[in-house]
Order: structure tokens, then sequence, then C-alpha cells
């Protein structure tokens, strides 16, 4: 039978050796979107055992110009993201072992969901998302790769906890949303996706086969219209010695994981480039999807599947998943969304 790696084990710094620890390796990628699509399927050709595949999110038809894995029965289907990209890595790969987890990635599961992975891959549009993945990443030492791209323009960087710089050395604090250009304000270029995707998923194996050139603690910076790329040491963040206004980066020198014990988050996130504002309703049962499709048929337009119902009443469209969870489209204002979900699901 013919080797499916054999000419990714004849580079010699992957070889007989490393293909053995990709094939044993567990990873997770969170967010299913245009990077997290693309490096889980790089990293399900290239070998690797098992992978997580986390995402809140559906497949919309404007998402196929730079999600690459997704088809337009997808869109058609509003298939979660997680659940459609399952099915089309095992068309790839039969063997690997998947985990599609439909859920927003927040304090209250990050443990359950990572913290038994050898690599974790940052595919999410929100900075508060990777203040949480870096947290877990030092509470329990396990390396991820950042990356994050708007127009043609990107980066990434691996942290490997008590070797690099960790995010939050990096970037102290979440950037204000008001000063931040999104993919809807921006656009993204589908081909630049690739590039970064691509160098998202080397990264990443670079940390499985614990390569000697992983985590080198560099972030790159990629400007792909103008062809130019940067490469930027970030050191760590450490206390200093000689005085006291300086104690070190918060997450990783002082231990004050703010994300990962709940001090820091939000109950509704307004969702990049949709329109639409997030609910995340705590301490709520899991909803029978059926009857609540039952109930709103009489007041709107409603869309059922296993995963979510869909339930349209004008100038709003209310998704919502069995955990509670709402996507409301229609509006950016996260006080209106409350009000919106309150009325139509449920305070």
């Amino acid at each position: 039978m013919e080797d499916r790696y054999r000419r990714q084990k004849a580079f010699l710094e992957i070889g007989e050796r490393g293909q053995k620890r990709l094939g044993q390796s567990r990873a997770a990628i969170c967010g299913m979107g245009a990077l997290g699509a693309m490096v889980a399927e790089r990293l399900c050709r290239s070998g690797v055992g098992f992978l997580r595949l986390i995402d809140r999110d559906w497949v919309e038809l404007d998402n196929l110009p730079r999600q690459a894995l997704y088809t337009t029965q997808d869109a058609m289907e509003v298939r979660p993201k997680s659940i459609a990209a399952q099915e089309h890595l095992l068309a790839i790969d039969p063997n690997i072992q998947l985990e599609s987890v439909v859920e927003d990635l927040t304090f209250a599961n990050a443990e359950k969901w990572l913290s038994d992975v050898d690599c974790i891959i940052d595919g999410t549009d929100n900075f508060e998302t990777r203040f949480l993945i870096n947290d877990l990443a030092i509470r329990f030492g396990i390396p991820w790769v950042h990356a994050g791209i708007v127009g043609a323009a990107g980066q990434s960087m691996a942290f490997v906890p008590g070797k690099t710089a960790c995010f939050r050395c990096l970037l102290p604090e979440p950037p204000p949303a008001e000063q931040m250009q999104t993919c809807d304000s921006a656009g993204v270029l589908g081909a630049a996706v690739g590039v970064i995707a691509s160098w998202q998923a080397i990264e990443a194996i670079k940390l499985l086969v614990e390569a000697e050139q992983a985590g080198d603690g560099c972030l790159r910076i990629f400007d792909l219209w103008a062809g130019d790329v940067r490469k930027i040491k970030v050191p760590r963040n450490l206390a200093s010695k000689e005085t006291d206004e300086q104690l070190g980066c918060r997450a990783c020198v002082r231990g004050e994981l703010d994300f990962l014990n709940g001090n820091v988050g939000t109950q509704a996130r307004v969702l990049c480039g949709r329109g639409a504002v997030q609910i995340q309703a705590s301490g709520r049962e899991q909803l029978n999807l059926s009857v609540l499709a039952a109930r709103l048929r009489a007041e709107g337009e409603v869309t059922e599947s296993a995963f979510l119902v869909r339930f349209s009443h004008h100038p709003y469209v209310i998704t919502v998943f069995s955990d509670a969870r709402a996507v409301v489209q229609g509006t950016e204002n996260p006080d209106e969304a409350r009000k919106i979900y309150a009325r139509w699901i449920g305070s």
C-alpha cells in the first residue's frame, strides 16, 4: 500500500520520527472560519491524529470566498461550521479522529475543550477569546498559535508558556473596539487568508513535532498586497528588580488569569462584520429546540435543525442554540439585543 505521507517524511525536518509524532498528537482549533477551517484542512492532510473543531457559528453564502473548506450546500442548509468541517475532513482522511463542538468558547468551558491537547490554534475573530486562550495555555502549559487577518494584512505568532512571551506580553489589554478595523469595514482577501493560514499551520506542525525552530518568540506581520513580511522579536514582560513600577506581565509573570477565572468577560458580544450581537445566557438549562420552534412559528418565519432554531421577525433574525446561546442579527447594540432575546426567547 502506498504511503500517504512519503513526500512529507522525505522532508528531513519531519522524517519518520516527526510523522509518528504528528499521528500521536492532538490539536484544538478555536474558530472554524477563514483561518481555522484552512488550518484544519492543512493539519488533517499533514497527518495530525486528532483535531477538535470548536465553533459557535454556521456557514453562510458570503463565507465561501474565503472559507475554502465549505460549500454552497453547507450554506443553503445553514450547517454549523464545526459539523460541516468534520464531514469534509473525513472525506479527506477517514482515519483521522475528529470531534466537533458547536459551542462558544468561554471561561466556563475552556478547560473542558482545551486542557487535553498538545497545541491550540487561534481561528477566532475577537480579542477577548484570544486572552482566554492565552490564560488557559499558561495554566496548563500548552503552546498555541495566534493569527489574524483584515484586508490583505495579517499577523501570526506561536506562544510557548515559560519559553516565549505570552499574548498579554504582546498586548497587555484588549484594544478599544472603536479603534479596530474589522472584516466588514476593511474586507478580507481570500487568497491572503490562505497565506496566513498556511503559515499558522506550519507553526503548529513545528510545535507538534518539537522542532528546534518551534516557538522562536517572533511576531510575523504580513502585508501581502505590498509583498512585505516583517519579523519582530517580542520579549517577555518580566518583573524588574530595579523598580516597583514594572511588575511584569499580568498573565505569565503575575499569574492573574482574569479571563480564564471569569473576572473579565462579556455576556453580550458584538460579532465582527455581522451586524449582530451574541447573547450568552449563563446559568440556563439546555433548551428544547423543537418546543421553542413550535412556539415561535406563530410569530414569524422559523428554520429548524438538530443544532439550532432560526427565527425571523423583521428587522431581526435570531439564531438560538440548545445551550441557550443566541445570535441576534439586525443590531449591534448589546442592550437592544438583550431586550430582543428576552422578548422572543425568554429572560
